[in-house]
């Protein structure tokens, strides 16, 4: 319990709140146990993700493959999908179905949009999609090295394939955004 807990009482407001969710979740059994699953997917994932930056520090695709992957498998397990493909499917309807309207605003506003000197943001589909090209990228092409998040100091510029943006979010705001939206997911099968 002390694993889960530490993991996500970061994201409720109460540590009550957080207790309740661990206990919910730990308390399915099989054959209804998907949100204990999925519970400790997450935290699995995105350790993982964590642990990534200890070998590979400014690599930040790897990392957000990883994030990526586990909103991918969140959705998959919430559907009961066990099939191998629909990548795409299950990463767009996480993205559309788990996130709040202010973490969608969050990753909206988080990447200003620089193709043809227009200066603005992306829209939040085109958010998704770049994410999940960057994703691609480093599954298909081997490619984990073309794309920073923002470090909190220097803006840069960063592209991706059709996408030319400045980030203005971070891998940290990213991380707790999948998190949220994964927390979304499990409630929603308790």
């Amino acid at each position: 319990m002390d694993e889960w807990l530490a993991f996500y009482s970061p994201y409720f407001e109460e540590q009550d709140e957080a207790k309740k969710f661990v206990e919910a979740c730990e308390m399915q059994t099989h054959p209804n146990n998907v949100a204990k699953i999925m519970m400790h997917q997450v935290q699995r994932l995105v350790s993982l993700s964590d642990d990534m930056q200890k070998i590979r520090p400014n690599d930040d695709p790897l990392k957000l493959l990883i994030l990526i992957m586990c909103a991918e498998n969140i959705a998959k397990l919430h559907d009961g999908y066990t099939g191998e493909s629909k990548s795409w499917h299950y990463v767009d309807k996480f993205f559309k179905g788990f996130l709040s309207d202010s973490d969608k605003d969050l990753l909206r506003h988080g990447f200003v949009d620089n193709n043809d000197k227009w200066l603005g943001f992306l829209s939040y589909e085109d958010v998704v999609k770049m994410l999940y090209k960057i994703r691609c990228d480093v599954v298909h092409e081997g490619d984990y090295l073309g794309f920073s998040l923002y470090d909190g100091k220097t803006e840069m510029l960063e592209i991706v394939k059709n996408y030319v943006v400045i980030p203005h979010v971070t891998l940290q705001e990213v991380r707790a955004i999948i998190i949220r939206g994964c927390i979304n997911a499990i409630q929603s099968k308790l």
